[in-house]
């Protein structure tokens, strides 16, 4: 039986480890009355008197979730009038620390360390900031349920230095970079990180629990800074200059003189963007001419065995800020359908739960005289620990067409593991004539440490028209449930934990009948040193030229970091694959293999060297269908933290059988060299280089007229192109 007196003891204790707890996941910052001095924090050193708030206790989140770190990491905060200081002093093995000179926001596999701000506390979204040791920046945006944004871009310094022990690094964060209440107390949720590669292992203050992988934000310790801060500069202008001499290759198909087979033109141009903030809480950002002639190419990806269009991720500085509050669970809104912008203005903002957002901008790609005007509009509501109800209107008027769509989205945190998403939608389009349909859309998602579970439905009409979106499938109702249990090893072993995935994915048309259903097997071995071995196993079944295509294969992949200064990935599958290119019924399917291979050298702190090969290959018994090949080589030298210099060499080659498949066999090579100065977002220096050649020759007719022909080698220069584009931020 308890006596009285033993409930109470009980209670004390309770009460006393809730109290420990809760202390221990508060911080109350430090107004310091200069900036931190990095070393003063070197080894060996006294600290000085101003340190800040002290944190030391962090916590593995991986790969073994609640225990002691390996190494110590100790993470001093604090703050003036105009910034937001946290230096880090982190223990590190030494023969395993990665730290190199790299393009911002290019420091994937290093060492790091990372701060995150939920500036208004909502639980939702935050900052996120990452340096590598050498204090080579990475930011994002983050929110709850959605991919983390590594697009945002905004003004901060970093200092960063190895010492005997490990490294040291000092975030600057002025304020004006960040949006916050105007209140005269600001109560924050903060939460600092850090990575080490060697052993796979992310450690975090306070310990954020993977069993409550869904709720990540509402995890971040409190954080106080008892002073009302200063009102900063609401304006930033930036301004461009961008010249260029370009040399493209006319229609090809065409005859003509020689000369007239290439348009050649000098292009000089002056834009800016400009950002005005509203009382801290609204943002104006006007663009006027944007250029983006300092942007890469695209990462390769394989085309040639896809059934519907690919995404390849928008990269151009003026669509990438804030997107992510723009974006739905099903994307009506997608900014690369956006492609030549002659100007726009952007708003985003929040005030306590409400959130806004607008874009208005237009498009030239198909010249002035059909320009097109694109408006939208969002809205959100937030509630407690994760939950929102927003809204998105998109519209498009081009000449006298008009494509509008409108829908509402929401997201519910049920608890600590299960949320649940939806979405629904409506189109209408008026061009020669009017076309309405609908969209519906809605999740179920359960995580905890060891089990992951996601189911989908989705039910797209054939007339629902998201011109600006990227809904690659119409006509559709689609269920897709995928499954996941994770068995983490011992302390001392070398894999760190195995984990297993199931999905099965079935697809009916619109009027019921049967389109296509997937079924794979994904077995997942994770070991130290970031090394990771894959195993997938795959059915599939579809409808192609009114038959039921059935196909079924393996592959096998493996990641690897074992050395340093070397990143390898290889991958190798066969399968019995559908043949979407077909020119006859008997060739619907082949025998495919797929080889893949990633290479990344970063010999020293200063070089890096990239090599990415696919090949791809199709055959059936009737000879071979096709041979798809891709390369791409990136061979960079970074002088410091700011300079660097790249050159790009991207090299496809197809060859197909036009009696087995109608894709016309090509090659070509792009060539991209750039020097670059990057001080921050905003002020820079591009000088880039851009050359394309295809397998073409220009043969010449009795009259002296040109035309193209297809070539086994590479012998026509199609495009050329010289840019220098120079910006300063304000």
């Amino acid at each position: 039986m308890f006596t009285s007196r033993t409930i109470f003891q009980i209670i004390l204790v309770l009460l006393s480890t809730f109290i420990v707890q809760s202390a221990h996941a508060q911080v109350r910052l430090v107004r310091v009355q200069s900036a931190p001095n990095l070393a003063d924090y070197r080894p060996g050193k006294s600290l000085p008197n101003e340190v800040g708030a002290v944190i030391q206790d962090f916590t593995q989140n991986s790969p073994k979730d609640g225990t002691a770190p390996s190494h110590k990491t100790t993470a001093y905060l604090s703050y003036d009038e105009h910034n937001l200081y946290a230096v880090f002093v982190a223990n590190a093995n030494p023969n395993y620390l990665i730290a190199r000179h790299t393009r911002r926001e290019s420091n994937g596999g290093e060492d790091y360390v990372m701060l995150q701000i939920d500036t208004f506390q909502d639980q939702q979204r935050a900052y996120v900031f990452y340096a590598n040791p050498l204090g080579v920046q990475a930011d994002s945006r983050f929110i709850e349920g959605k991919e983390e944004d590594f697009d945002f871009d905004t003004q901060w310094q970093t200092e960063g230095e190895l010492t005997s022990t490990g490294y040291l690094v000092k975030f600057t964060i002025p304020f004006k970079s960040l949006r916050f209440p105007a209140n005269d107390i600001q109560n924050w949720g903060l939460s600092v990180a850090r990575y080490i590669p060697e052993l796979s292992e992310f450690d975090v203050w306070p310990h954020i629990t993977r069993q409550k992988s869904s709720n990540i934000v509402s995890q971040f310790g409190k954080v106080v800074i008892p002073d009302r801060l200063a009102a900063q500069n609401p304006i930033q202008f930036n301004p461009y200059l961008a010249v260029s001499k370009n040399k493209l290759l006319q229609d090809p198909l065409r005859k003509a003189a020689r000369k007239d087979f290439f348009r050649e033109s000098n292009k000089a141009q002056v834009g800016f963007d400009s950002k005005y903030v509203l009382n801290n809480a609204f943002t104006f950002d006007l663009t006027v001419k944007p250029d983006f002639s300092e942007v890469e190419s695209d990462e390769p990806q394989v085309l040639v065995d896809k059934r519907f269009e690919v995404l390849f991720p928008e990269k151009r500085p003026l669509f990438i800020e804030n997107k992510g509050f723009f974006e739905t669970p099903l994307p009506l809104f997608f900014s690369r359908r956006v492609v030549e912008p002659e100007g726009g203005l952007r708003i985003t903002g929040r005030e306590g739960e409400f959130a806004l957002g607008a874009l208005l901008i237009n498009d030239i790609a198909d010249g002035k005289q059909h320009r097109a005007n694109i408006s939208m509009l969002r809205t959100q509501i937030d509630s407690s620990k994760g939950s929102n109800l927003g809204m998105l209107i998109v519209n498009k008027e081009q000449d006298a067409a008009r494509n509008l769509v409108a829908g509402l989205d929401f997201r519910y945190a049920w608890d600590a593991n299960w949320t649940l998403n939806g979405q629904v939608a409506g189109s209408q389009t008026n061009s020669q004539s009017k076309q309405d349909g609908k969209l519906i859309y809605v999740d179920a998602g359960y995580a905890n440490l060891s089990t992951k579970y996601l189911g989908k439905f989705s039910m797209i009409d054939r007339d629902f028209d998201a011109s600006l979106g990227f809904i690659p499938r119409l006509g559709i109702r689609q269920s897709d449930q995928t499954a996941s249990y994770t068995w983490f090893s011992e302390a001392n072993d070398w894999t760190l934990s195995k984990n297993l995935q199931l999905n099965w994915v079935y697809t009916q048309r619109q009027d019921a009948q049967f389109s296509d259903k997937k079924i794979d097997a994904l077995l997942t071995v994770k070991a130290k040193q970031a090394n990771t071995l894959q195993f997938q196993l795959l059915t599939q079944t579809e409808r192609l030229a009114g038959r039921d295509v059935s196909t079924q294969g393996w592959k096998a992949t493996w990641t690897s970091k074992t050395l340093p200064q070397l990143t390898s990935t290889i991958a190798y599958g066969e399968k019995r694959a559908a043949n979407y290119g077909y020119t006859r019924p008997e060739v619907l399917s082949g025998d495919a293999t797929n080889a893949q291979l990633k290479l990344l050298w970063t010999p020293g702190q200063h070089w890096s060297f990239e090599q990415t090969v696919f090949l791809t290959t199709l055959k059936h018994r009737l000879g071979e269908i096709y041979q798809d090949r891709i390369m791409r080589s990136n061979l960079g030298y970074q002088f410091d933290n700011a300079w660097g210099f790249n050159a790009i060499f991207d090299y496809h080659s197809l060859r197909s059988n036009p009696a087995l498949n109608r894709w016309r066999s090509n090659k070509a090579l792009n060539t991209n060299l750039q020097l670059r100065y990057v001080l921050s977002p905003g002020t820079s220096f591009y000088l880039t280089y851009i050359d394309r050649q295809e397998g073409l020759q220009l043969i010449a007719d009795q009259d002296g007229l040109y035309q193209t022909r297809a070539s086994d080698k590479l012998d026509l220069h199609t495009g050329r192109s010289l840019s220098m584009k120079l910006s300063y931020l304000f």
